[in-house]
C-alpha cells in the first residue's frame, strides 16, 4: 500500500508487525521517558496528520492515566521492495515512543518520595532511641553489678584487743582461722604465711572493680 493513502493504524501491545524482508519486531515499542515502561498503553491509534514533502506526520494517541504523556514519537514501516520504498507492506508498522511525567504526575512523585524519606526518618529516630534505652540499661545494670561486687568483696579491718590496751592486725592474732584451702597445721605459727594469705584475699576485689570499670568507660566511650 501507498504509505501516503494510510490514514489510520491501530498497534496493539504485545503483537508483532508482518515482516517481508526484515525481521518482525513488537507493534508498541518503549524507549524510556521520565514515566519509564512499565505503565504503557495497550493500544495506540496514530492518526495521518499530512504530507511534509518527505515523510508521514503521524499524531498518536492512547488511553494514559492523567499522569502520563507521550514524548517522542516515531512510526517506522518496512519499505514493500527498499528500505525507501513509497509503498509499504500491509501490517508492517511499529511505534517507537517515549512516556514522560506530566506535570500532576510530577507533583505525584514528588509527594510520594517526601512521604517515604519522611517514614524512612522517623523509623531511623525510633531506631535510634530504642538502641540508646537499651544501652541505658545494660549501663545501669553493670553499675548494679559493679556496686554489689565491691560490696561483697569490701572487708573491714578486723582488729583484735589485748588485755594490755593494745590493738594489733588479725594476721598478727593467734586466734585468726587459717585460710581456706590451707591446713591449719601449715599456718600455724607462720604469720608470714597467713599475711600473705590477707593480702591475696584484698586483691580481687581490687582488679576486678577495676576491669568492670574499664568495661563500663568502653561502652559509655563506644556509645558517644
Amino acid at each position: 500500500v501507498l504509505l501516503r493513502e494510510v490514514q489510520a493504524l491501530t498497534l496493539h501491545r504485545g503483537q508483532y508487525t508482518t515482516s517481508r524482508r526484515t525481521a518482525a519486531v513488537p507493534q508498541l515499542q518503549c524507549t524510556g521517558g521520565t514515566a519509564g515502561c512499565s505503565h504503557g498503553p495497550e493500544v495506540v491509534q496514530c492518526y495521518n496528520k499530512g504530507w511534509d514533502g518527505y515523510d508521514v506526520q503521524w499524531q498518536c494517541k492512547a488511553d494514559l492515566e492523567n499522569t502520563y504523556r507521550f514524548g517522542q514519537i516515531e512510526v517506522s514501516c518496512e519499505g514493500y521492495d527498499y528500505p525507501d520504498d513509497p509503498y509499504i507492506l500491509r501490517g508492517s508498522c511499529s511505534l517507537l515512543f517515549r512516556l514522560e511525567l506530566t506535570e500532576e504526575g510530577e507533583r505525584k512523585a514528588k509527594n510520594s518520595g517526601s512521604f517515604g524519606s519522611s517514614y524512612y526518618k522517623s523509623r531511623n529516630d525510633s531506631s535510634d532511641s530504642n538502641a540508646g534505652a537499651i544501652v541505658i540499661i545494660v549501663l545501669l545494670g553493670l553499675a548494679f553489678g559493679v556496686y554489689k561486687l565491691f560490696l561483697s568483696n569490701q572487708q573491714p579491718q578486723q582488729r583484735f584487743g589485748d588485755g594490755d590496751g593494745f590493738t594489733r592486725p588479725s594476721w598478727q592474732s593467734q586466734q585468726a582461722p587459717p585460710p581456706p584451702g590451707f591446713k591449719s597445721s601449715f599456718t600455724e605459727g607462720n604469720s608470714f604465711g597467713t599475711h600473705s594469705r590477707h593480702g591475696t584475699d584484698s586483691g580481687p576485689g581490687f582488679w576486678t572493680g577495676l576491669g568492670a570499670g574499664g568495661l563500663l568507660g568502653y561502652l559509655a566511650g563506644s556509645h558517644r
